[in-house]
This record gives C-alpha cells, sequence and structure tokens, in this order.
C-alpha cells in the first residue's frame, strides 16, 4: 500500500479523474442546469433558448429544503462551559465563520454526494475551510469513513498559468506543481500526470486533517431519481410548445366578395391591416374560422402529478415544489414533513463527525486538546418556523426540561447566545425585583 505523498499523487488523482465526470453532471442537476430534453446535434441556438425554458430546479430545491433543517449551531466541550478549551473553540468558530463553512459542506455533500472540511494553521491560528470534490479526494479509512488514509487537494492558478496540489499522508505534507499547458500546448483537463516536487516535505502532528463528509450510500439526495426530473422537464417542454403555439393559431376568412358595392376589386391584402380591429372592420356576411384551441389544462395537472411522485419518492414536502400543496391541515402538513425530518436526522449525524474531528484538529494546533467529547450541536430538524418552536418550548417547559435544554434543543441557541440570553435574563429578574421592591416599600411608607 502506498504511504509517501509521491506515491499516493498518482493514485488519488486518477481517482478524482473517474469520478469527475458524474460529480459535474450531479452539480448540473443541482443547479439548475439540467441536461435539455428533446436535444439533437443540429438543434438551433432558436429551439435552445426554448428549451431552456422548460427546466425546473427540483433537484435543488430538494436539497435547500432538507439543508434548510440541518442548521449547527454551535460547539461544546464536555460538561464545562468556561474551560480553556470551550473558550477557543468558540473563538476558532466565530473566526473561521462555521455557521456559514459547515452550512456549506451540508449542501455541498447533499448535492454531489460528499463534500470535505480542511483543518490548517495561518499565522499559527487554526483555519477551517471546506472544499467541494471537484478539488479534494481522500482515500478513506475503511472503519471510519469519514477520516483519511490519505487526501489529494488540487486547484489551479490562471494569472500563474500553474497548476497546484498537495498530498496528505499521516503527519506530512507535499506540494506539487506543474504547468496549465502540456508541452504540445493543449490545456490539461485531467489532474493525473504531469507533477514534481514544489519544495520540501512540511511535517505537522496528528492524523490527515482532510475530513470527508459523504452521504447517504454515497450518492446525491436526488441521484436515484434523475430520470424523474428528465420526465418533469419534458412535460413541461411539451406544454411550452402547446402553448407557444395556441399563439399562432390558423385563422381563414371565408366568403370574401372580390367587388365592393361600386364593382371595383378588393384588395383584401391592403384592407386588412395586422392589428385586432382588423377583423372587427370586416363587412357583413364575411365568416371568420379559426382551429380550435388546445385545451393544456391535463399537461398542467400532468406537471403537479409528476411533481408529487418526485416529492414522495424524495421524502420532501409537496409545497416545496407546488405552492398551493401548503393549503391543506395541520395533521397532513405534519405528516408530510415527517419523511424530511427523518433524513434530516439521519444527514446531522453523518455530518457531525467529519465536523467534530476538525474542530479536534482545531483544538489540537492550538495544544488543547485535553481528551474531551467534542459536540456539534444543530437546531431541532422538527422544529423550523417560530410558532414550532414557541409551540415546542412551551410543552418542553410543561414537562420540567430547563430553561438551558429549550434555548439549546428547541431554539437552536448557539452556547454564545444560551449565555447572553442568561444574562439577559438575570438582569431582567433583578430589574423587576428592584422595581416590585421599590413599589412595595413605598406603599409601606404612605
Amino acid at each position: 500500500m502506498a504511504s509517501t505523498p509521491e506515491e499516493w499523487l498518482p493514485i488519488l488523482a486518477k481517482r478524482m479523474d473517474y469520478r469527475a465526470p458524474k460529480i459535474a453532471e450531479l452539480r448540473a442537476y443541482a443547479s439548475g442546469n439540467a441536461p435539455m430534453p428533446e436535444m439533437g446535434q443540429n438543434t438551433k441556438a432558436s429551439w435552445k433558448a426554448f428549451q431552456k425554458k422548460a427546466r425546473t430546479n427540483y433537484a435543488g430545491l430538494a436539497c435547500q429544503s432538507l439543508a434548510g433543517r440541518i442548521v449547527p449551531t454551535g460547539v461544546s466541550v464536555g460538561t464545562s462551559r468556561t474551560n480553556p478549551a470551550v473558550t477557543a473553540l468558540r473563538r476558532v468558530w466565530r473566526d473561521n465563520r462555521l455557521s456559514v463553512v459547515f452550512a456549506d459542506a451540508i449542501r455541498t455533500m447533499l448535492s454531489v454526494r460528499v463534500s470535505y472540511l480542511i483543518t490548517g494553521i495561518r499565522d499559527g491560528e487554526p483555519v477551517i475551510t471546506t472544499e467541494p470534490p471537484e478539488k479534494v479526494i481522500t482515500a478513506p479509512d475503511p472503519s471510519q469513513p469519514w477520516r483519511a488514509r490519505a487526501a489529494l487537494r488540487a486547484w489551479r492558478d490562471n494569472d500563474a498559468e500553474k497548476d497546484y496540489a498537495q498530498v496528505w499522508v499521516p503527519g506530512v505534507r507535499q506540494r506539487f506543481v506543474r504547468d496549465v499547458k502540456t508541452d504540445s500546448g493543449t490545456i490539461r483537463g485531467t489532474i493525473a500526470e504531469g507533477w514534481v516536487l514544489d519544495g520540501d516535505p512540511e511535517l505537522y502532528d496528528g492524523p490527515v486533517p482532510v475530513f470527508a463528509m459523504e452521504n447517504e450510500d454515497g450518492i446525491a439526495e436526488f441521484e436515484p431519481h434523475i430520470d424523474v426530473i428528465d420526465r418533469i422537464n419534458l412535460g413541461k417542454l411539451q406544454r411550452l410548445v402547446v402553448t407557444a403555439y395556441q399563439a399562432f393559431k390558423a385563422r381563414a376568412l371565408k366568403n370574401l366578395p372580390d367587388t365592393d358595392d361600386d364593382g371595383n376589386a378588393i384588395d383584401w391584402g391592403k384592407r386588412l391591416d395586422f392589428a385586432p380591429g382588423a377583423l372587427i372592420d370586416l363587412p357583413e356576411g364575411i365568416d371568420v374560422w379559426e382551429s380550435e384551441a388546445v385545451d393544456i389544462r391535463p399537461l398542467l395537472e400532468g406537471e403537479k402529478t409528476d411533481a408529487r411522485d418526485f416529492a414522495a419518492v424524495m421524502r420532501t414536502p409537496i409545497d416545496v415544489f407546488i405552492p398551493e400543496g401548503q393549503n391543506q391541515s395541520a395533521a397532513g402538513a405534519a405528516n408530510a414533513h415527517k419523511g424530511e425530518i427523518q433524513k434530516a436526522r439521519d444527514r446531522i449525524n453523518r455530518s457531525r463527525a467529519p465536523m467534530e474531528a476538525s474542530l479536534l484538529a482545531a483544538l489540537r494546533i492550538l495544544g488543547l486538546d485535553e481528551g474531551e467529547t467534542i459536540e456539534v450541536t444543530f437546531e431541532s430538524p422538527e422544529h423550523v418556523s417560530l410558532t414550532e418552536k414557541a409551540a415546542a418550548a412551551l410543552a418542553a417547559k410543561g414537562a420540567g426540561k430547563s430553561q438551558r435544554w429549550i434555548d439549546e434543543k428547541i431554539w437552536g441557541m448557539s452556547p454564545d447566545e444560551i449565555d447572553r440570553e442568561e444574562t439577559n435574563r438575570s438582569a431582567e429578574q433583578l430589574q423587576a425585583f428592584a422595581l416590585t421592591g421599590a413599589i412595595n416599600s413605598g406603599g409601606a411608607d404612605a
């Protein structure tokens, strides 16, 4: 088995090249740029422009809806709220904007199978970034797939006309470089081949600081249902074609006389201008024939049926794709969200381990790794709207849950927000006590 950066580079580069076409396809679907239906080699630009109107970003909507229920809020270390590791990780969270970094990693994972978190160092401080699978790949540990035996990050600097690569193995990081163009002058389109060493290897402590965040079964959320998306887009194209043809329905005039009352020949081409009033000015006795209109309502209903099918297989609420689906009972809405909530719980569990591993690597950089348990906290996927959170908080309070538990588990507050809220509550209670005491004292003196 490979052990050095030089040995791992060609292996990981080939793997990245092999999966690149599929990643590009998934990225296109998730960004609303799915392949156009009814596409031929000799398709004209005007028809391509019309085809683009037939695409709806169902894949992106489904991923965004699920990502909206997977919201990281903060980090805790063991049971302590004041030890140095807690303070350090809160600063790391703030300085690296990890609420954004982790959210981006989650959306990428849902959309294109996998995303990556990298913990590095800048000016002696830990830096945590997220990277897409177009730039990073790992050789996963079979027992813990979010950990890596080796990792590769490759990118292109167009200004310098150079490609760069970094390869990590435990304890060592090596950089490589190559020209953007081959010896024949063509632009390189693959990751494999052409690399040379760029500087000396860098040493670091600990395992490979690149962590894979992989979706369930290693596939994108919508990947098994791409055929359904294609069917929906094709149905929409057919409806748009029928609708467009309605604007150019065939019309004809019957019983047109050749001469007027004085016997003069009539030039109907000059008399009938291309305007709505032209038909109104026709003499009596002339019949206007028009082809029958095509009823497009069955096509519209077909689109809704396809959207419902897609929502069912994706376990996504129908109102994500059909806004009128919001008009349903509270029980129906709750049932519609159950599938998505269950998926959100699973994805939280899958994404939590690599997030916590990246934070542990940050603690190791700061010299504060004391063996404490690190936990990334998330908003409850069941409670998204303010109304849902308020009702759940009231029920939890009645069940005897602490206010801090409610703030964290239901309101989705970060540890910093909870501390500030507790300070605000204490200040309000003190102020209320002071006012109550002053009033009671004044009443007694009177």
